[in-house]
């Protein structure tokens, strides 16, 4: 991973946002494309912060720019500089210069040159509570079940089921009968029309 600063940029962090969010996530090669036909500005300050990231990743990593990918980026703002305009009656109107900090991190990701994948440590933790489940001392059997959670979901609706009283079967048949009764007082209904 290489990554580039750029700060204090005389443009408001709003006006860079909309270009950085087009060209996030996408291969270099992509977004330094993108970059070159937008009509904005903004995209002329990130296409430089992209460069130079690329230039640190080649020289300072030794990776090869046709693999990278944009990790990161993101805007921060800087120091916002206050000047007055004046105004009837003496009064005075503020103008406020914003000023911005551009950061884009570059690398290897999914689906590149060496099929490394980044995951951030949430995804690394859904996947291994999904790889390896173990059923607590509420469930009969206590076996090891992988890559199997319907078991957990059925022997939660059972539980839920007999904690109650009935079992599914008894559940549907009760909703059997009273939908019998339901077509029976229709029928009734009609007849007697």
């Amino acid at each position: 991973m290489a990554k580039a600063i750029a700060k204090n940029i005389r443009m408001s962090p709003r006006k860079l946002r909309r270009v950085i969010d087009v060209v996030r996530g996408k291969r270099t090669g992509d977004a330094q494309t993108v970059l070159k036909f937008m009509p904005y500005a903004a995209s002329r300050v990130i296409e430089k912060v992209l460069k130079s990231a690329i230039a640190n990743a080649k020289e300072n990593e030794n990776l090869n720019p046709a693999d990278l990918k944009i990790t990161k980026a993101y805007i921060d703002q800087s120091t916002t500089l206050k000047r007055w305009r004046a105004m009837s009656r003496g009064r005075g109107f503020p103008i406020l210069k914003r000023t911005s900090h551009v950061t884009i991190e570059v690398g290897i990701g999914l689906d590149l040159g060496n099929n490394q994948i980044t995951e951030t440590p949430k995804q690394i933790k859904k996947r291994i509570k999904i790889e390896s489940h173990v059923h607590g001392p509420e469930c009969d059997h206590g076996d090891e079940h992988v890559n199997d959670h319907s078991a957990e979901h059925k022997h939660g609706k059972e539980k839920e089921s007999k904690s109650k009283g009935k079992t599914k079967k008894e559940k549907d048949i009760k909703a059997e009968k009273t939908k019998e009764k339901k077509t029976a007082k229709n029928k009734k209904g009609k007849e007697g029309e």
